[in-house]
């Protein structure tokens, strides 16, 4: 299963877009002060292959109840299977929290129905979700986090045939402290923000905002020397407004984000980017791939952004740019490139220059992204192992494939779960084609829920 986290940093709240629905959950936690960062999250159904809802409101329950939500925001889960990213950025003030409601509407539903992704019907069952704190969570100075991970296999009912949905999200929620001495290595349950990309709106040195596609506001990132810059850019000077750009950061302890690292996804200011599944390739090398739009965004607001589920047509030149994408893993990695890609993978394509349509792309970046999963362990040889899905599966079906080779490395995050033939588990990871079969390079292998 899948699993998509919200971060909340209280006192200043850094929010994960979360879902809701007619479901309740409880967090466990010991009570805890300071900025709180809050985690969405889901566990997967792997017939899903994206699955947005609008986020109306976000309220905590005790004091005088404050709203930690700026602005309703959309948020697609899928994409973030077995991580965290952020929503909000607000004051929260001092006090104790018993919960929270959160409402929520517009449940979209996209699955693979014979090989080609489709968007069907969804209808919510309830507009708003009680979380409740057990205990309570006391909100003073240090920094917080909370993590809220959307079930979605519970969440998400198809009828027989996959034509349509009820969606009935919900919840599990569990909280950590963050680190005072701003580690680099944290994870993100501990406020470690990974590969949050976004529009720069403002430059002031040393600080830089952004606005990212799926967050209620603009959300600014502090830098010092060890930030690095990479992919066009080398330098805090040549940031932008107007560029897309994706950061790593870390939570320090008065709750403000510190850049470790910021990349260029497009170096003008008219470009576009968009991300999600392959589902077909045409050419070999390819010359050309469909993918399935799990988000997108563009340095204008263009209203030839495509939307969720859009299927986008991508051209592939000898000008393209392949590469991958992954702060974990950093060994040696099999090929990915024009020859070397498949139907499944995940990517992000970036482009120079805004497409007259929604459904047509200039690949002058392409980016492969981890993505998450689920099956049963055979095989296994140290942490290396084949994992089986299942054939309904959003990855089956579109591949034909339902065995995929899982490779660990020194990176790799082996986290609550004992690797063992027979067993389930959840594999996020980059996903790679040889032109014939499948290998997941793991960064984190964890329970299926």
């Amino acid at each position: 299963m899948k699993r998509v986290t919200l971060v909340l940093i209280l006192g200043i709240v850094f929010l994960l877009a979360g879902c809701g629905g007619g479901g309740s959950t409880s967090i466990t936690t010991n009570p805890t002060q300071g900025n709180t960062t809050i985690n969405f999250g889901d566990a997967t159904n792997d017939q899903i292959i994206a699955f947005e809802l609008l986020i109306n409101s976000i309220t905590l329950s005790g004091g005088s109840n404050p709203s930690v939500l700026p602005k309703p925001t959309e948020f697609e889960f899928v994409h973030a299977a077995g991580s965290l990213e952020p929503l909000s950025l607000v004051t929260v003030p001092s006090g104790t929290y018993t919960g929270a409601t959160i409402s929520v509407a517009n449940p979209e539903v996209v699955v693979v129905n014979g090989g080609v992704p489709t968007k069907i019907p969804a209808t919510l069952t309830s507009s708003t979700v009680t979380v409740t704190f057990t205990p309570a969570i006391t909100i003073g100075a240090g920094a917080t986090v909370l993590n809220f991970d959307l079930n979605l296999a519970t969440s998400i009912t198809l009828n027989g045939t996959s034509t349509a949905a009820t969606v009935s999200p919900q919840f599990t929620a569990t909280t950590s402290a963050v680190p005072n001495n701003n580690n680099e290595n944290e994870d993100e349950e501990h406020g470690e923000v990974e590969d949050l990309r976004g529009t720069i709106t403002n430059v002031s040195s040393p600080k830089f905002t952004i606005q990212p596609s799926q967050t209620a506001q603009a959300v600014t990132f502090t830098t010092n020397a060890s930030t690095q810059f990479k992919d066009g850019i080398t330098s805090f000077s040549q940031l932008t407004n107007g560029m897309i750009v994706s950061v790593d950061a870390v939570t320090q302890s008065d709750g403000t984000l510190l850049a470790t690292k910021v990349e260029s996804e497009t170096e003008t200011a008219f470009g576009e980017e968009l991300e999600g599944v392959i589902s077909a390739v045409t050419g070999n090398p390819a010359t050309q791939i469909t993918v399935s739009t799990q988000r997108a965004a563009s340095t204008t607001n263009s209203p030839n952004t495509p939307t969720l589920g859009t299927s986008v047509t991508v051209s592939i030149s000898t000008g393209t740019k392949f590469s991958v994408k992954s702060k974990k893993l950093t060994g040696t990695l099999p090929a990915f490139n024009a020859s070397n890609i498949g139907k499944g993978q995940r990517v992000e394509v970036d482009s120079e220059i805004q497409s007259s349509s929604s459904t047509t792309a200039p690949g002058d970046k392409i980016k492969l992204t981890e993505q998450a999963l689920t099956g049963t362990i055979s095989a296994l040889s140290g942490n290396n192992f084949t994992l089986t899905v299942s054939s309904t599966s959003a990855f089956a079906s579109l591949t034909g494939a339902t065995t995929v080779a899982v490779q660990s490395q020194s990176g790799t995050e082996i986290r609550s779960v004992t690797l063992a033939n027979g067993g389930t588990v959840r594999v996020r990871g980059l996903l790679f084609f040889n032109g014939t079969s499948y290998t997941l390079v793991a960064a984190r292998i964890t329970p299926p829920e």
